[in-house]
């Protein structure tokens, strides 16, 4: 599995680097680290720009040679890691140029704890990322520790079930996790079928037996979702959805009901079909 992380060098970005290197020892994993010089620099700094670009790619590199570096050195197991430096107006658009282009299958990210996550994820370039990837976003709040993938909750609105469960089975199997569907029944948006036969039918389709289907009532998602994260002691939310909004109300809510979702739990993000 080849994940890329963007870095800046910030202790944040070094969370996702720290939970994938952890992940490695358990998987087979080929880490990329990539840095994005950012070109949209003030007018005042475009003066003798040639020198200016050169000073700061020597100090990336240096930098990055440094981290990885402490990577190696604080870490007994054999790591596959390399980098990329480059420049760009948009890093959200050369992250996903670059994951398309180098076959990523994960795009791993920190982020902020509670009380900044608004303006540091949401008002970042990690919103870009996660809003316009066509790659999975594995998002790593700044608490969480990898401790293996036991439990992983899917919240799911049924729509396409199956298209979804399809892209989530591979890497429960490499985990050998637990996938448990969560349906939010909110003003009695109950599901039309047998919940249990479709269960079953999802274990048998699949080859694949660690499968549960639960509903719940709740009067919002978000508070349904970050109940049952707790009573199952989840590891990983998956969730297919690229609306930025709703996925700051996931993490606000969580943080006023001091659950552990946003603060420890990793967060994976497919994008949606239309």
């Amino acid at each position: 599995m080849r994940i890329l992380i963007p870095t800046d060098f910030s202790e944040l970005s070094k969370v996702a680097i720290k939970y994938s290197v952890d992940l490695s020892k358990d998987v087979d994993i080929q880490l990329i680290l990539l840095h994005v010089i950012d070109t949209n620099a003030p007018s005042r700094a475009r003066i003798g720009s040639h020198k200016l670009q050169e000073a700061i790619k020597t100090s990336s590199e240096n930098s990055m040679k440094e981290l990885i570096g402490s990577i190696k050195k604080d870490n007994s197991h054999n790591i596959d890691i390399s980098y990329e430096i480059t420049s760009g107006s948009s890093i959200e658009k050369y992250v996903e140029i670059f994951a398309l282009k180098n076959n990523i299958d994960m795009i791993c990210i920190g982020t902020k704890g509670a009380s900044g996550l608004k303006k540091i994820l949401f008002g970042s370039n990690a919103a870009g990322i996660i809003q316009n990837s066509s790659i999975p976003v594995l998002t790593i709040p700044e608490f969480a520790r990898y401790k293996g993938i036991g439990n992983i909750v899917y919240s799911s609105d049924l729509y396409n079930l199956d298209k979804e469960i399809d892209l989530i089975i591979p890497f429960a199997k490499l985990m050998d996790s637990w996938i448990h569907i969560l349906h939010i029944d909110k003003d009695n948006e109950r599901f039309e079928g047998d919940l249990q036969q479709k269960e079953e039918s999802l274990r048998k389709d699949f080859s694949y037996q660690k499968i549960k289907a639960i509903e719940l009532k709740s009067n919002s998602v978000i508070d349904g979702i970050n109940k049952f994260v707790a009573d199952v002691d989840a590891d990983m939310v998956i969730m297919f959805t690229h609306h930025t909004n709703f996925l700051e109300k996931v993490f606000q809510k969580s943080v006023t009901q001091n659950t552990a979702f946003q603060t420890r739990i990793p967060l994976f993000t497919f994008q949606k079909e239309s």
